[in-house]
């Protein structure tokens, strides 16, 4: 049976980025991403605001300039107006005719102040705007409404100025209420605008330090938990390449650096292992060559060249002794190679149609009379079973698992080789009633240079047998398996692909006995 070590030791690394715990790469960046994403929104609102804000700041001083433009056209019509209706009446006094010449000029200022007043009630934009620009319309109105009264009478200015001066001081009294309003609205504007600007100011030097800050704890962030742990793995495999095998990662830093630094690890604990396989398969090599020839060098030895002729009895065990030592040789060194080239992938196979049943009894029969101990059995279907193959890989691989049997049954017992199909594969079990095989250790056997439990003290060998066997199901398309429990034997089972419409050809025992005799 194979051999084995130790598994390599759980190095206590994280196997998976979900088990490794903490936060991963991923949501490091992504949460710096979303970190700036989150500072570029604030500013870009916080700008867009501010724009907003000394836009309408602009327009609402733009609309107190032109209402306070306006307000003051009214105020020098107003002026113009009086002036002109007085010179109209002290002119009055001396020509009559003289008063309606002046009417054109006095109705152009009154439809100038009209339209003044249209203009300036764009620009309303308040309750109380708009309450002043009301009482000035008024006032305006009245006063003159009471001058054009006073020239049609055509009374002195005297009186003129007596009976509409208080209207017109009246309506120059709102005028300068509407004026004061209105800079009263732009100086808060402005005033507004200036602690609007203070707070962008103080804003955007808040969020330029947040915004540093933030960088810099990203910076610091990436230092500790990605390039510290990069550089320590790094330093970590390049120790263990120099030839330091002690030498791991500590698992610190992201899920995924984690789950990289147990994966290294576990690389390294494995490494390690084979390399120990490898010198436990040179040794057993050693060894299994050592005992033959051992063996060999002893009986030689005992040849002395100048002695009497050994007898035939003699001569008949001593090659005997030396055939056995030559094919346990052949068979190690054939193992060997069937290694060797099963694992450059150049395993050649010789296909054709096989019957299962004539080569597991070809089987059975090398082995009877090798352990008279233990009774072989063969059970198989009633007709052919026919499998393309090669024969002597397969039969390779039944050798190996009948040999086993045998070697791990030391209690003696029964060793049953059962044949049959199952679908569309055929199938071929060898049960015994051994030692069993632990249930860690029931994959592990097929591992190369492996020997597990009780199996290194029982039996020798370096542990290719069941893995060469293995590799050959799986060249022909199909498997080989086993199941097994401690101190009640295993069962070894082997599936090829059936032959479909193909009747296998007689063993070769069969064809020797069917030839013609000359």
């Amino acid at each position: 049976m194979p051999a084995n070590h130790q598994r390599p030791p759980d190095d206590g690394q994280p196997r998976s980025g979900a088990e490794a715990g903490g936060a991963s790469l991923r949501s490091i960046v992504r949460s710096m991403i979303a970190l700036m994403a989150v500072l570029l929104l604030l500013s870009a609102a916080g700008m867009g605001l501010l724009t907003t804000f000394v836009h309408r700041t602009a327009l609402l001083i733009d609309d107190s300039v032109e209402s306070v433009r306006l307000a003051m056209d009214l105020q020098q019509q107003m002026t113009q107006y009086n002036r002109l209706s007085n010179l109209a009446l002290a002119s009055a006094e001396r020509a009559p005719a003289s008063a309606k010449d002046a009417r054109p000029a006095l109705g152009a200022i009154v439809a100038g102040a009209e339209r003044r007043l249209v203009e300036v009630r764009k620009y309303v934009g308040g309750r109380e705007e708009e309450l002043l620009l009301h009482e000035v319309e008024q006032r305006m109105h009245d006063y003159f409404a009471s001058q054009g009264a006073l020239l049609e009478r055509g009374v002195t200015p005297g009186e003129a100025i007596r009976t509409s001066g208080p209207l017109l001081d009246a309506a120059m009294t709102s005028l300068e209420d509407f004026v004061d309003q209105n800079r009263r609205q732009a100086q808060a504007a402005m005033r507004q605008a200036v602690a609007w600007d203070t707070t962008a100011n103080v804003l955007s030097i808040g969020v330029s330090l947040f915004a540093a800050i933030a960088i810099v704890a990203s910076l610091v962030a990436l230092e500790r938990f990605i390039h510290s742990p990069l550089s320590e793995l790094e330093r970590a495999i390049e120790r263990f390449a120099r030839g330091d095998k002690t030498a791991r990662a500590r698992a610190t830093g992201p899920a995924e650096l984690r789950s990289i630094a147990g994966v290294f690890n576990r690389m390294a604990d494995r490494l390690i292992c084979q390399e120990e396989n490898q010198l436990t398969f040179i040794a057993g090599v050693a060894h299994d060559l050592r005992n033959p020839l051992t063996a060999l060098q002893m009986k030689v030895g005992r040849f002395d060249p100048t002695g009497p002729a050994p007898t035939a009895e003699h001569a008949r065990r001593a090659n005997d002794l030396v055939a056995r030592q030559v094919a346990r040789m052949d068979r190690l060194v054939g193992d060997l190679l069937d290694a060797t080239r099963i694992h450059a992938g150049r395993i050649e196979l010789k296909l054709e149609a096989c019957d299962l049943r004539e080569l597991a009894r070809e089987a059975a029969e090398l082995f009877q009379p090798l352990s008279s101990a233990h009774e072989i059995i063969v059970s198989s279907a009633a007709g052919p079973v026919v499998a393309r193959c090669d024969p002597s890989r397969i039969a390779q691989v039944l050798n190996n698992l009948i040999s086993n049997a045998i070697k791990y049954s030391p209690q003696r017992g029964e060793i049953t080789v059962s044949v049959g199909e199952d679908g569309d594969r055929a199938f071929v079990t060898v049960a015994d009633q051994g030692i069993g095989i632990e249930p860690e250790d029931v994959e592990r056997i097929f591992e190369p240079f492996r020997r597990v439990g009780a199996c290194r003290e029982l039996v020798h060998g370096v542990g290719l047998g069941l893995w060469l066997a293995r590799r050959i199901a799986e060249a022909h398309g199909g498997s080989l398996g086993v199941s097994s429990a401690p101190g009640q034997g295993s069962v070894f089972r082997l599936e090829l692909p059936l032959a479909e419409g193909e009747t296998g050809p007689m063993s070769p025992s069969a064809r020797a006995a069917s030839a013609p005799r000359s």
